[in-house]
């Protein structure tokens, strides 16, 4: 899947892959469950018939924006156990469950109508929860800065950085954030850590490696400004 990402890069598009897929499911999941209560509210088959179908294919579109996730999750976190990733991957498993639930209560005709009103309503709750630890991946906050070389490097630093340095800090440590970070005294110092980013004592940590087929010299050094002289300021 590496070789994605890099064909990706050369192409400009610098961003996870995950988020745009789970589109899928949860649209779905959000359908199904509109649909059955319109389906209760007008008494509609067409519209209870609709609901199923939604959920369906729900389940079928689960996998790949799981699979996805998980190679975002190892391609721009390498892998680190933060709190949000390991919310998603809960509330992944949960889904699965009341996508199955859903899908095998459709299939054998058990239970009643509150039964699957139920079942969806988890499926919601799930998917909602999704988002909202998806969109800490994602969506980190981040303040205005100038223009130029600092705005294009707020961008690669939300795109490569974001996810476990938001605001500069360090949600795998607290104790090593981003800003005041020793690896910050000069360009060189900053590039060369990100091309071999060890630990003080020499040892390799959690962080990946950014090689110039990810991130250029250039592009490290538009983050390099942002940090220091945009992120700093905040």
């Amino acid at each position: 899947m590496e070789s994605l990402y890099q064909f990706l890069h050369k192409h400009d598009y610098n961003l996870p892959i995950h988020p745009p897929v789970t589109h899928m499911p949860t649209g779905l999941v959000m359908a199904a469950f509109l649909f059955l209560i319109l389906a209760l509210i007008f008494k509609r088959s067409n519209f209870m018939t609709t609901s199923r179908h939604c959920i369906f294919m729900a389940l079928t579109f689960f996998f790949p924006a799981v699979f996805l996730g998980f190679t975002d999750w190892y391609h721009f976190y390498a892998g680190a156990w933060i709190f949000p990733i390991k919310m998603k991957i809960a509330l992944s498993g949960a889904l699965l469950i009341f996508l199955a639930a859903a899908a095998i209560v459709e299939i054998k005709k058990i239970g009643g109508t509150m039964t699957k009103f139920l079942i969806y309503l988890l499926c919601v709750v799930a998917v909602v929860g999704l988002g909202h630890y998806g969109g800490q991946l994602v969506f980190c906050e981040s303040g205005a800065t100038s223009s130029g070389d600092i705005e294009q490097g707020e961008k690669l630093y939300v795109a490569n950085c974001g996810g476990c340095h938001p605001n500069g800090g360090n949600i795998i440590n607290s104790q090593f954030p981003v800003v005041g970070s020793s690896q910050l005294k000069d360009l060189n110092t900053f590039v060369q850590f990100n091309r071999n980013p060890l630990r003080p004592d020499g040892s390799k940590g959690v962080m990946p490696a950014f090689p110039k087929e990810r991130v250029s010299d250039q592009e490290l050094k538009h983050i390099y400004d942002y940090v220091t002289k945009g992120l700093t300021r905040k």
